[in-house]
This record gives C-alpha cells, sequence and structure tokens, in this order.
C-alpha cells in the first residue's frame, strides 16, 4: 500500500476521490446492511409482543384467536415481502440429480444416503456474498483504464486501501460475543459462515493488490530485487502468505480434521497477520488495524468477565460448601445408551433460554479443551444438562469416564461453562410449530418443545395452538434419552386445553422393531441374512411396507419413505399390523440344524416381536403405539399438513444431518411457492393479501 505516492488514480477522463475515501465507501455499505438487519430484528421485536397482545385482547372477549394472521394493510404487505423473501433466501438450486432417481421433485422429497443430490450453497448465501465480492471490485477498479500500464501501481494502492478496510468487518463477526450479533439478533454461530467468506473476499482483494505491483516490477524484471532491498514489500508478501495459509486452512475438510488444532493455530496465524499488516501499512491506515485489534480484546474481555462471573464461587454466595470449592459448577456423567453420556450439572449459577448452548470444559479429564453443547433442560429445571452423543477425542473420553465402575459413577467433577450462547426467535409467537429432530438433534428441538408447554401450563401468553414433532432416530435405544421429557409433556398437555401436540418417532434401524432376515445356508455352515432385494412389499395407503435394506452384517435398516402417516396410524389401529419393516425374504432353504418352521409361523412371531418391542417403546414415551414408525419421514407431506391447518405464521425448527436440514429446506421452498399460486382457492399463501408464511430455524450448534 505504501509504496506510491499516487493520492487519488484515474484516466483523467474524470475526477476520482482520494483512495482512503473508497475505504470509507465500503462502511457505508457495510454499516448499511448492518443497520437494515438491526430493523428487521426490531420489526421482529414489535410483532412479537403485538401477538401476545392480541393473544391477552382475545382471551379477555373470548373471541377467536388469531394473533399470527396479519390484520393491518402495512403488516400483510410486511409479512408478504417477508414470505418471498424467505422463499428466496432459503432456496437450493440442484447442482446435481441424484443417482438411481428420475430429475424432478422426486429425488428432493427422498430421503437416503444412497441417493443425496449434490445441491449449491443457499440463494440467500450466494446473493450476500456476490453482492459483497461485487461492491469490492467495483471500488477496487473504479474510473481506471486497466489497459494502461502507468495505472497499475495506484490500482495496487487502492487495492491495498479496499483490503485493509475489510480487516474490522472479519474480527466484528469472529466473536462469541458478537456485536453484529446482538444488533440483528443473530447468533455468533450463524454470522460465522459471513465470517469465513468476508474473508475469502479479503483474500481476493489483497492478490489483487499484490499482483498489480508484481506485474508492474515484472515488465523490468525488477521483483527479485524489489523485494531484497524493500523492507515494506516483504511484510507485505509475508502478510499475503499469512492470509493464504489462513483462507485454505479454514475449508471445511482442513477445518473438522483436528478442530482444536486449527483454533489455536488460527489464532496464532491471525496475531501474526494484524502484525505483519499493521508494519506494512501507512500511519494514516492504521485505524483499521486497531479497530480488529480492539474488537478482539473486547469479546475476550467479556467472555473472561462472563466465565468469572459464572464459574468462581466469590461471586454467588452460599456455594463455598459444594463440592467444587472454588467454583460454583460440579458436574456428574451418566452413561447412555447407544454411545452417549448425559452431564448434569445441579443448582447452575446463571440463566438460560431453551435452544442456546455452552462451552463445557473439564480440565481434569480433557485438559485444555472446550466444546459446545446444545443445554437440554429449562431453568425452572433447576439443573443444567447435556447430552452428549460420543465421537472421537474429548467425548470419548467423558463417556468413558461415564462408563466406569458403578462406585465411581456419579463421582462429581469440576467443569467450566462458557455460555450461554444462542438465540432464536420465540416459538410462542407462531401458530403452528412444526418440530423435527433427527437423532442428537432433539437436544436442541426438546427443550423448545417444554418451553411451549410449560408456558400453557402456567397459563402465560402465547399465540401457539399446534406443536407437531417428529423425530428421527437409528434406534429405539436413542429414543430414551429424551423419553421422560416426552411423556412428561403429552401428560401435561392432556391436563390442560389450548394447546394441541402430535409425537412421531420414526425408527430407521432397529432390530426389535423389525423383522430379523431369515436365514439361509452359507459356505460356512452358518446362516446369514437374506437378499433384501427378494423381500416383497405391500402398499399400504401409498407406503411400501418392508422395503428394507440391510446395514452390514445382519443389521436391517428401514429406509423406505413413508408416504402416508395416516394411513398407516388407521392401520395399526384397526390391527391390521402391516407397517414392520421386514427384512425377511420368501425364498429361503433352511438350514439343516435349524428345525423347520413354516414362513407363517415365522413371520407371525417376527410380527409378535416387533409389536411387543413397538409397544414398550410407545409406553416409555407416553404415545399411542401407531405413532412408532420403521422407516423415514415423508418431510413434505407432514409439514403441508399442518401448514393446510394453520390459522397464522408457521414455524419451521429442523435440527439433525445436514441432509436432513436441507431436505427440509427443500421442503419449505417448495410448499412456499406452491401456496403462494392458490389465489381464489381459499388457501393462504406467501402470495396473498393475508398470507400465511413459515418461518424455519435451523439449530446453531448441538456439539455432536
Amino acid at each position: 500500500m505504501s509504496h506510491s505516492g499516487h493520492g487519488s488514480g484515474g484516466s483523467g477522463l474524470f475526477p476520482v476521490p482520494e483512495d482512503p475515501y473508497f475505504a470509507k465507501i465500503y462502511w457505508m455499505f457495510v454499516g448499511g446492511a448492518i443497520g437494515v438487519g438491526a430493523l428487521v430484528h426490531l420489526g421482529e421485536l414489535l410483532l412479537y409482543r403485538q401477538r401476545l397482545v392480541d393473544t391477552l385482547i382475545s382471551a379477555a372477549s373470548r373471541a377467536l384467536p388469531q394473533p399470527a394472521r396479519p390484520k393491518s394493510l402495512l403488516v400483510r404487505w410486511y409479512a408478504t415481502l417477508t414470505a418471498t423473501t424467505r422463499e428466496a433466501v432459503y432456496y437450493t438450486a440442484p447442482l446435481m440429480a441424484a443417482r438411481g432417481k428420475p430429475s424432478g421433485a422426486d429425488w428432493k422429497l427422498s430421503w437416503r444416503k444412497s441417493s443425496s443430490p449434490l445441491n449449491f450453497p443457499q440463494l440467500g448465501r450466494a446473493l450476500l456474498i456476490a453482492a459483497n465480492l461485487a461492491l469490492l471490485l467495483s471500488l477496487n477498479f473504479y474510473g481506471w483504464d486497466v489497459d494502461d500500464r502507468r495505472n497499475w501501481e495506484a490500482m495496487a494502492v487502492r487495492a491495498g486501501w479496499v483490503t485493509i478496510a475489510q480487516l474490522p468487518l472479519v474480527f466484528l463477526l469472529a466473536g462469541k460475543r458478537n456485536l453484529i450479533g446482538y444488533a440483528t439478533g443473530t447468533s455468533y454461530e450463524r454470522l460465522n459462515w459471513i465470517h469465513r467468506w468476508v474473508a475469502r473476499c479479503m483474500f481476493i482483494t489483497s492478490t489483487i493488490h499484490l499482483g498489480y505491483f508484481f506485474r508492474t516490477w515484472g515488465r523490468y524484471d525488477y521483483i527479485g530485487h524489489k523485494l531484497e532491498i524493500d523492507i515494506i514489500a516483504r511484510r507485505g508478501l509475508g502478510a499475503w502468505c499469512v492470509l493464504l495459509w489462513i483462507t485454505l486452512s479454514s475449508f471445511a475438510p482442513i477445518r473438522g480434521w483436528r478442530y482444536e488444532l486449527f483454533v489455536v493455530q488460527h489464532i496464532i496465524s491471525l496475531i501474526g497477520f494484524i502484525v505483519m499488516v499493521g508494519l506494512h501499512t501507512p500511519e494514516k491506515a492504521h485505524v483499521y488495524v486497531w479497530l480488529p485489534v480492539a474488537a478482539f480484546i473486547l469479546d475476550r474481555v467479556l467472555r473472561i468477565v462472563y466465565m468469572l462471573y459464572t464459574n468462581l464461587a466469590i461471586f454467588h454466595p452460599g456455594r463455598w460448601h459444594k463440592p467444587s470449592g472454588l467454583f460454583t459448577c460440579s458436574a456428574t456423567f451418566h452413561a447412555l445408551s447407544d454411545k452417549a453420556t448425559r452431564v448434569v450439572i445441579l443448582d447452575p449459577p446463571f440463566n438460560w433460554s431453551p435452544g442456546q448452548h455452552a462451552f463445557v470444559s473439564c480440565h481434569s479429564l480433557v485438559p485444555l479443551q472446550s466444546h459446545p453443547f446444545t443445554i437440554t433442560t429449562l431453568p425452572s429445571d433447576n439443573s443444567l444438562e447435556f447430552v452428549i452423543r460420543t465421537q472421537k477425542g474429548g467425548t470419548e473420553k467423558l463417556s468413558d469416564h461415564a462408563c466406569v465402575l458403578p462406585a465411581n459413577k456419579d463421582k462429581s467433577k469440576t467443569v467450566i461453562i462458557d455460555g450461554p450462547y444462542g438465540q432464536i426467535r420465540p416459538l410462542e409467537q407462531f401458530d403452528s410449530v412444526f418440530l423435527l429432530a433427527g437423532g442428537a438433534g432433539a437436544a436442541f428441538v426438546i427443550p423448545l418443545l417444554r418451553d411451549l408447554v410449560r408456558l400453557r401450563r402456567e397459563s402465560k401468553p402465547m399465540v401457539t395452538r399446534k406443536i407437531r414433532l417428529v423425530w428421527v432416530v437409528r434406534s429405539s435405544t436413542q429414543a430414551s434419552w429424551f423419553a421422560k421429557e416426552i411423556a412428561d409433556a403429552t401428560g401435561t398437555l392432556g391436563k390442560v386445553n389450548g394447546l394441541i401436540l402430535e409425537v412421531s418417532v420414526y425408527v430407521t434401524c432397529d432390530d426389535a422393531l423389525s423383522a430379523p432376515p431369515s436365514s439361509s445356508p452359507s459356505q460356512n455352515g452358518l446362516p446369514k441374512a437374506a437378499d433384501p432385494r427378494a423381500i416383497p412389499t405391500e402398499k399400504v395407503g401409498g407406503v411400501m411396507a418392508g422395503g428394507s435394506e440391510l446395514c452390514g452384517g445382519d443389521r436391517c435398516c428401514c429406509q423406505e419413505v413413508l408416504e402416508d402417516e395416516d394411513a398407516i396410524v388407521e392401520a395399526n389401529k384397526a390391527g391390521e399390523k402391516k407397517q414392520v419393516c421386514c427384512c425377511c425374504s420368501q425364498s429361503t432353504v433352511p438350514h439343516p440344524k435349524i428345525p423347520k418352521t413354516t414362513d407363517t409361523d415365522l413371520v407371525g412371531t417376527q410380527t409378535q416381536d416387533s409389536a411387543s418391542s413397538k409397544n414398550s417403546l410407545a409406553a416409555s414415551l407416553c404415545l399411542p403405539p401407531e405413532h412408532i414408525f420403521s422407516g423415514r419421514p415423508a418431510i413434505r407431506v407432514l409439514m403441508n399438513k399442518e401448514l393446510e391447518k394453520a390459522l397464522g405464521e408457521s414455524a419451521v425448527v429442523v435440527c439433525g444431518p445436514a441432509e436432513l436440514a436441507e431436505k427440509t429446506r427443500q421442503a419449505v421452498v417448495a410448499l412456499s411457492d406452491e401456496r403462494a399460486v392458490h389465489k381464489g382457492t381459499g388457501a393462504q399463501g406467501v402470495g396473498l393479501p393475508i398470507p400465511i408464511f413459515v418461518h424455519l430455524i435451523g439449530c446453531g450448534t448441538n456439539g455432536f
């Protein structure tokens, strides 16, 4: 940046402002975007308050409560604009059709690992990053004749100013105590992808800055000599190399390989980059260096202050007698089924909201590591709990400690809590709430469900009339993680009026809920699993009964998408018992040492065992047995059924594997578009003056 005396540039055709002014122009646009986000957040808060007030007025007048339905002309237009914008933002264009599926809508609604489509990023994200990059390139090249070699060095200086102007934004988006997040009502983990892409855009402009200097010096074969005699040039090249490493290491495969190592080297690299940039740039540009330093220090100071207040007993009188002594949080670890661990902290020293998470450090078990986990309890429980799915690394050590001898099972360990973090729009302002969880994603969804039930039980103002919970698990043992919470919720709503709760549990891979494979001779004389391609299928209300796949060994995986849940429920109520995932083959040869059993007896015994297991699981969840399914949900069908009955804005909350979240997002976009063209039919859609639109919420982080 400091290699040229050019203060302004241009081709001489028209005046061009000084280079530092272009850095200010960039922040004019950035500040405007943040301001728009803050205004939208303020509008959401006002809408939330207005809906709760309408709920109280409706209850007092005993009128039909429809507070989630827009009424005034201004609110209707705002709702329509918001719904249309959401539909565009959520849209994901297919890059490659699913294997084994025809192109079209079918593959979008299927959910199978063997036919996963490859998609572009969300349109909203792509447009935001494209707009940022277009602005940066416009500022870089505005007023220049790029073919005039005399302008190349001055263009490099301009690119340097535009590059350094982005540095404060990169650091502001990186902090856990995020000032931009507070202003816009967005949690830090939902801004992290913007942080990464802004840094990548900064790398592009820094490459332009370096490239035009090299292009100028290269005409005279002067690059090597310039770097040898000019320390400023060497510092600039060093800063670019560090930024290149930061950019490459931030991509998902490298970032996720050893995340703890990535965090340490990332911070060290950023410090080195800031130092080199400070030494490379002129003094009048140092404001863009000190602002990132201030943002970094502010974030760290706030985190340390909150952590000290939360974790030191001196700030919480009456806790000195606790086993943890100086520290406030003492945790016990309990082993759960299917490789999971429950961490319990009694009488936590802070409050939180459903859907939030916290960073947990247990240095006696996992030294110098801190991992984020979703909080699975409510403040009213007087217990801070986490359900942690065991993976490699720190979570594996926590699981090993929980699985030791029973005598040590309840031995407490001192833990350090950093948090809570995360925020979503309050769900009690929506008419219908559709909760979809995959496996450990229930750690995010279940507290939201319990909070809505609590509000109804305590007669607090709330708009919600209907809650629909769909939980997809690999085995019935996973369902035991939150069986008590679901049972309590269903039991509570049985005693109060005004809130409907429907729960469905889909088990995709469980020997207990599916008929075991039949036996056939193998080379070593032992029975082996039959070929799943020979499984007979029978349609039940548009559903293929059977249709399972073998997941290695004798394990049976129910992969079929159940298109009509209502038909299955009615069939099970009628005692037909047709929706049982079966891995047996019709044509099998009995093993000589196995007593001969007729096919009718075998299938009948298998069906009885499956029904017994289903009844046991249903009893633990306080659900009718017909609401336990073997297979995968048809997300769009289930969601559409709820939207058709909604009397106002609905919320869709999804947390689970990336593929589940992507399919849910595609279903939201498809249904929003489909309902928008229902003019004159009476169906409410985003294109009508009185719209019912869908608000999609994804989990921020669940630590699994």
